[in-house]
C-alpha cells in the first residue's frame, strides 16, 4: 500500500518556534507511515529538514511582504505543483502560507487541509481597523480549511470572537517542547568562561532580533541595571532584521560592556545554563517557545503581560509578568529577582512543573497525529497503521 504523503508548508520566513513544530512534527509523522517533505527555501531549515530525513520542496513561491502581482504567481505555480503532486494532507503554518497555501491546496484538489495558527496577523499591537482587515482575510481562508489549529487557548477563543471558523472546526494545541532541546552539552562554568561572564548576573534573551520580541525595551531596561546590579549581563541570542538597529542602540547608551548580541545560537541548552534569569519582553506572541524552553530549563522568566504568556505563566503564577514597552517596570523586575535568591527558585521549580505536565512534546505531536488521523478517516483516504507510540519527544 502506498503511504500517505503530508507536505507542510511554510514558504520564506527565516527560522523560529514554527520550525521546531514542523521538525518534531515531521519527525513523528514518518514514524507513523507518512512520507513526509516541507516546504520552505531558507537555507539554515532546509538543512535541519534534511538531517532529519525529510523531503525539502525548494519552491519559492510564498513570501512575507504583500506583492500582489508576484503571491499571484505563486498561487498559481504553488497550485501547478501541488496538482501533479499526490498528498493526502497539506498542512500549512504561519499566516501567507494560511491565506496562499491553503487557497492552492483547495484548487489543486488536496483532500484534506490543515492550518496552524501560530500567531494571527491581527495581534495586541494591531489597531481596530487592521485587526477587522485582517481578521476578514483570515475569515475567507478558514473556508478552505478542513482543520484549523491555534497553539494557545486565548488564541482559539479570539479567533471565534472575531468570526473566524466554526467552533468544532477550531482546535487548540498548545505549542510542546522536546526536552532534550534545553539540555545542556557542557558545564556552565565552560560556557561562562567562553561567553565572558564569570561571576555576572546573567539575563539571557533568545529568539529573532525582530519588532515582535520588543528587545529595545530590554536594552534600555539594561541601561537602568547597569549601575543597580553589579556586573550584570545581558545576552541577546538570535539573528535578525533588527540586528543592527539594536547594535547601534548598545552602542549609542554605551552598553558594550553589559549587553552581548550572540547572532544565532543553536546551543540554547548551554546559554540558559550558563543564565541566572530568562527576559522576554515580547509584544506579541502566539506562544513563546522560548518561554517553554526557559521553563524547562527550571530558569524564573520575566517577560509581559500577553494574552498568551498569562495562559502558560498560569496569570504569573511561574513567572513575573510587566507590561509591553515598559523599560522601567522590566528593569525593576529583575533588579527584584537579582537579589532574591529564594524567589529565582522558586520561579523556576513553579515553572519547570508546569511545563513538564502540560507542554511536553509527547503531548502536543500526539494530538496532531490524531487530527491528522481523523482527518484522513473523514476524508476516506487510506487508514493509518496502528498508531505506535511517539518516542523521544517528552
Amino acid at each position: 500500500m502506498t503511504s500517505p504523503r503530508l507536505l507542510h508548508i511554510k514558504g520564506s520566513g527565516g527560522f523560529g518556534g514554527d520550525c521546531v513544530l514542523m521538525l518534531e512534527l515531521g519527525r513523528a509523522a514518518r514514524e507513523q507511515g507518512f512520507d513526509v517533505d516541507v516546504l520552505a527555501t531558507d537555507p539554515r531549515f532546509q538543512d535541519m529538514v534534511r538531517s532529519e530525513g525529510l523531503g525539502v520542496v525548494d519552491l519559492d513561491v510564498i513570501r512575507r511582504a504583500i506583492r500582489p502581482v508576484w503571491d499571484l504567481r505563486g498561487l498559481s505555480r504553488l497550485t501547478a505543483y501541488l496538482s501533479k503532486s499526490s498528498y493526502s494532507i497539506v498542512h500549512t503554518h504561519t499566516s501567507k502560507p494560511g491565506i496562499v497555501g491553503t487557497l492552492a491546496a483547495r484548487r489543486a484538489g488536496v483532500p484534506a487541509i490543515l492550518h496552524t495558527v501560530h500567531l494571527f496577523p491581527f495581534h495586541e499591537e494591531t489597531g481596530r481597523f487592521l485587526t477587522s482587515a485582517y481578521a476578514a482575510a483570515v475569515r475567507l481562508s478558514a473556508r478552505w480549511c478542513d482543520r484549523i489549529v491555534t497553539v494557545s487557548d486565548f488564541q482559539r477563543e479570539w479567533a471565534l470572537r472575531q468570526g473566524i471558523g466554526r467552533p468544532e472546526q477550531i482546535v487548540s494545541i498548545p505549542n510542546g517542547l522536546p526536552s532534550e532541546r534545553v539540555l545542556p552539552t557542557r558545564s556552565k562554568e565552560q560556557i561562562r568562561n567562553e561567553l565572558g561572564t564569570r561571576g555576572a548576573f546573567v539575563v539571557l534573551s533568545t529568539g529573532r532580533l525582530a519588532e515582535q520580541k520588543g528587545l529595545e525595551y530590554l536594552v534600555l531596561a539594561a541601561a537602568l541595571l547597569r549601575s543597580e546590579v553589579p556586573g550584570v549581563k545581558i545576552l541577546l541570542a538570535g539573528d535578525g532584521p533588527l540586528e543592527a538597529k539594536l547594535s547601534k542602540l548598545v552602542s549609542d547608551l554605551r552598553l558594550e560592556d553589559t549587553v552581548l548580541l550572540l547572532g544565532f545560537r543553536a546551543d540554547v541548552g548551554d546559554l540558559l545554563a550558563a543564565s541566572d534569569l530568562v527576559a522576554l519582553p515580547s509584544l506579541w506572541e502566539g506562544m513563546s517557545i522560548s518561554l517553554l524552553e526557559a521553563m524547562a530549563a527550571g530558569k524564573p522568566v520575566v517577560t509581559t503581560t500577553l494574552g498568551s504568556n498569562r495562559e502558560v505563566t498560569q496569570e504569573g503564577e511561574t513567572a513575573v509578568l510587566v507590561p509591553p514597552k515598559d523599560p522601567v517596570s522590566l528593569a525593576n523586575a529583575i533588579r527584584a529577582l537579582a537579589s532574591d535568591p529564594a524567589r529565582l527558585e522558586e520561579l523556576g521549580r513553579k515553572g519547570r512543573e508546569v511545563q513538564s505536565e502540560r507542554y511536553t512534546m509527547r503531548r502536543m505531536v500526539g494530538t496532531y497525529l490524531e487530527e491528522y488521523d481523523g482527518l484522513m478517516r473523514q476524508k476516506a483516504l487510506h487508514a493509518l497503521p496502528q498508531r505506535v507510540p511517539v518516542e523521544g519527544t517528552l
